[in-house]
């Protein structure tokens, strides 16, 4: 496989974030979620935050053969010392091919070094949770149909 590059999201980069969030849907996301991404890229559009207890945000692409084919972030909660992963997902024919871990990898990377010693969180589905405990996480609470009936909610945190 030719070198995944990750590099930080640009407003140029919607499109492609926006046509990779639609191919993930229904499994997932759901198109009711999709409200919530738009708000997402336009704080990021704005050098803003999308969430009222975000005091900051960063959002990625991944990159391979010229072509964004992931995108991620994380938020820092205002009054806790806590970077929740955000918006994580790559490209649905290209899953299982190591554009997610690496994406992921560097996501946590990003928050060990700017916030050493936060805890790193993230909520996912029961179709995506054993990606994480892979790679160190572990299920602290299960939400039946939490996001859609169906679609349960995972909150892992990072050991």
């Amino acid at each position: 496989m030719n070198t995944i590059t990750i590099r930080e999201y640009k407003p140029t980069d919607r499109k492609a974030c926006v046509a990779i969030f639609n191919g993930n849907v229904p499994k997932f996301f759901t198109d009711g979620e999709f409200e919530q991404f738009n708000t997402w890229l336009n704080a990021e559009d704005k050098a803003s935050v999308a969430y009222s207890n975000a005091r900051e945000q960063d959002y990625f692409v991944a990159i391979l053969d010229g072509k964004i084919v992931g995108c991620g972030g994380f938020y820092i909660y205002r009054d806790e010392k806590i970077a929740k992963m955000a918006w994580g997902m790559v490209e649905s024919p290209m899953h299982k091919q190591g554009i997610g871990k690496a994406l992921l990898v560097h996501r946590i990377n990003s928050i060990e070094n700017l916030f050493p010693g936060y805890t790193i969180s993230v909520d996912t589905t029961q179709h995506s949770f054993e990606f994480f405990e892979k790679l160190g996480f572990k299920t602290t609470k299960i939400t039946k149909d939490f996001y859609n009936h169906g679609l349960d909610r995972y909150d892992m945190v990072l050991e």
